[in-house]
């Protein structure tokens, strides 16, 4: 990062010293203007804000302290260092209340100054920090409320928290967006959506992105405004993947004590169009043949498997089932319910077959499930469904190594955090030396070995494009100790970090 500098002093030697003979670029800072009193300081100030600026105290028409008050009032962010002869020191003093950073006696030395604009660099940088921790809150408190209405009824209590926090769902539609791609990035298509959306708010519900849309009353056609918004999202996704994404939309819900409905109905649409021609599909009520209306976590579930099955992740299609029918069992779940509930299983068994250019599950299956006398029965035939499926699957195709492809897509995905083997095996439900041995068998390489060359590989790449400062990029690929950091990047690629950047400027 680049800090800005406005030195201000009506004395043309002091001036053109600290502007032009003073090496900036040491401490990470560049002189933008310069000027020769207060006035002409604050009218660049209204066309250029600027990050810290040194300013003498005594000048013509408007003097440093007149400065002082006015970053204080219209640029609150920006540092301020006072520049004072002894006499006027007390009197400077009175700028206290404007927040000014340093005071420096004249005549003024490098060494002083450099402390005093590395001072005010630290307070800019935590001042940053804590406004980014500030917003982090606010969008981590509103995504947190909307897991918890997503997962639960709505109380008097999140009734109020959605009031605290600006979310009126008086009226409003709720779209689930799903990346095609077999390893989505969904901190992408989250930033998509949130750039592109009007009027909503979006949040990641497991391996979903769900948008509300609120209606405001300069909308007089909500939902062909959502459709245009979500061609928009799909269309710039697919410039980026050829795999696209897929879009359900629910009906116009009219308060919060039906946002749980509303968000199966999205996941619903979802589904049930999965092949649908341009990938966006309005949620439709059902008919009187049609199954039941399905909870949140029921669709949810049933995308789940048909997922997994997609993804030849057989063992996480019979753990998504198994607890399915834990939940019957335990809720006791309505026996017609529970049987349309499977009667989609089998259609998804179905869909993935066929889109394997396979034999579908034989109709007899479905025959059994609608005849099934109890829920041991029921549960029985779908086990068996699911395994006709994963033989079928298993006998035409070579099943792929996830491991190895879920443990490399992890450490991409998260360089700067904790990438410890127990970390990376429990994040994959495996276990350590399970992990170890397996990727050194299909890699012929060491794990830690692989994360150094990735974090390393990560940091050339900010150490050509950005100006981020040594421990800035230790910190963003994984590393606590700069120190350390170094140490590693010395010893791979032969040079200092600081090094390396001085080279691929030269070179470029």
């Amino acid at each position: 990062m680049i800090f800005k500098l406005l030195v201000v002093d009506d004395e043309v030697t002091m001036r053109k010293g600290i502007s032009n003979y003073m090496n900036w670029a040491s401490i990470d800072c560049q002189v933008v203007g310069s000027a020769s009193d207060g006035m002409e300081a604050i009218e660049f100030l209204r066309k250029e804000p600027v990050d810290i600026v040194i300013t003498d105290i005594k000048m013509p028409a408007a003097d440093g302290l007149e400065v002082a008050r006015y970053v204080h009032e219209h640029h609150p962010q920006t540092r301020v260092i006072i520049l004072t002869g002894y006499a006027d020191f007390e009197y400077a003093q009175t700028a206290i209340k404007y927040h000014v950073t340093s005071f420096i006696l004249k005549p003024t030395n490098k060494k002083e100054l450099f402390a005093a604009v590395q001072e005010a660099q630290k307070q800019l940088i935590i001042s940053q920090q804590q406004e980014s921790i500030a917003k982090e809150g606010i969008f981590f408190l509103k995504d947190q409320l909307m897991q918890e209405l997503t997962d639960h009824p709505c109380t008097e209590q999140l009734k109020e928290k959605l009031h605290s926090l600006g979310l009126n769902m008086d009226s409003y539609y709720v779209a689930a967006f799903k990346p095609v791609a077999d390893d989505p990035d969904l901190s992408a298509l989250k930033k998509i959506v949130i750039e592109e959306k009007q009027n909503s708010y979006c949040y990641r519900y497991n391996n979903l992105i769900i948008n509300i849309y609120f209606q405001q009353k300069n909308t007089s056609d909500l939902l062909a405004f959502i459709l245009e918004n979500c061609h928009e999202i799909s269309d710039i996704v697919s410039t980026f993947s050829a795999s696209g994404i897929l879009t359900g939309i629910s009906l116009l819900h009219q308060s919060p004590e039906t946002f749980q409905t509303a968000v199966s109905e999205a996941i619903q649409a979802l589904t049930h169009n999965f092949y649908s021609e341009q990938n966006i599909s309005v949620f439709q009520s059902n008919d009187a043949n049609e199954s039941a209306e399905l909870s949140v976590e029921n669709s949810l579930d049933l995308y789940q498997i048909e997922s997994s099955l997609n993804s030849w992740d057989f063992t996480e299609t019979s753990s998504t089932a198994s607890h399915m029918f834990s939940k019957f069992k335990s809720s006791f779940t309505n026996s017609q319910d529970a049987k349309n509930i499977c009667s989609q299983i089998y259609y998804i068994c179905c869909r993935v077959l066929v889109k394997k250019e396979l034999e579908p599950v034989p109709l007899n299956y479905l025959e059994k499930i609608r005849k099934s006398r109890d829920i041991f029965a029921l549960e029985n035939t779908i086990t068996e469904i699911m395994e006709y499926t994963r033989e079928k699957s298993i006998s035409a195709h070579t099943v792929p190594n996830y491991i190895i492809e879920n443990t490399i897509r992890y450490i991409s995905q998260n360089l700067a955090g904790n990438l410890s083997l127990d970390a990376i095996a429990q994040e994959l439900h495996i276990s350590a030396s399970h992990l170890s041995r397996t990727f050194k068998k299909e890699t012929s390489g060491s794990l830690t070995e692989y994360i150094n060359k990735e974090r390393l590989n990560k940091a050339k790449e900010l150490l050509q494009d950005t100006d981020l400062l040594t421990y800035e990029i230790a910190e963003a690929v994984g590393y606590k100790d700069a120190t350390y950091f170094s140490s590693i990047f010395r010893k791979y690629e032969g040079v200092s970090p600081s090094e390396y950047k001085t080279r691929f400027t030269v070179k470029s």
